[in-house]
């Protein structure tokens, strides 16, 4: 598991489990100080602190976090990346378009809302480079249709009147390629540290 983060020092986190020799340190945490860690959406709430840290939702950088986990399976075992099959999920996407005042204008009052851009930019960088290094055909990329009018992220009652029918549609339209990930078996994640250890490690 990776789950993105950065931390007041403007640096880039992923907390990890300890499936490499590596990553000694992340087991330590509790999941919840994952979780808080990864989703303090800056636009949102404050930063979480973890002891003198502070920390960031991962999104910001990694948005869409494919490479992030392609780098990390290429990395730490030994698997040739055509044989990579990746399934990833997406939690919608705004149809972004320039306005008049940002095409004719600009500045900061114009691109005050650059940062759903970005993110939006940044997954589909990321889905073209996981393509290029596997080959598009070994991934699948599941989410919901570009919409003018998104789920805001606080809005419980339109996200659980909308999102199960989307989810719903999304698995009857692709259940062929699902089988293939969810069908086949899989051999079980070793961990190297901590009380999983399956190596003797400590």
């Amino acid at each position: 598991m990776n789950i993105p983060a950065f931390d007041g020092f403007n640096e880039v986190n992923v907390l990890k489990t300890p499936h490499h020799p590596d990553f000694r340190l992340d087991w330590q945490e509790e999941l919840v100080t994952v979780a808080l860690a990864t989703s303090a959406a800056p636009t949102f709430f404050s930063t979480y602190r973890n002891g003198t840290r502070h920390f960031a939702d991962g999104g910001v950088w990694a948005n869409n976090p494919v490479m992030v986990v392609l780098v990390d399976a290429m990395s730490c075992f030994n698997v040739d990346r055509h044989k990579i099959d990746i399934l990833s999920l997406g939690c919608g996407d705004q149809d972004l378009r320039m306005t008049d005042g940002q095409i004719k204008r600009g500045g900061m009052f114009h691109w005050r809302t650059i940062i759903e851009s970005a993110m939006h930019l940044q997954s589909q960088n990321a889905l073209g480079q996981a393509g290029l290094l596997i080959g598009r055909d070994r991934m699948l990329r599941l989410t919901s249709a570009p919409t003018l009018e998104p789920i805001a992220l606080d809005d419980f009652t339109r996200a659980s009147a909308e999102l199960p029918q989307q989810a719903k549609r999304l698995v009857e339209e692709n259940a062929e390629r699902l089988e293939t990930f969810f069908d086949a078996p899989r051999a079980s994640a070793a961990f190297y540290h901590g009380p999983l250890s399956t190596s003797g490690g400590t």
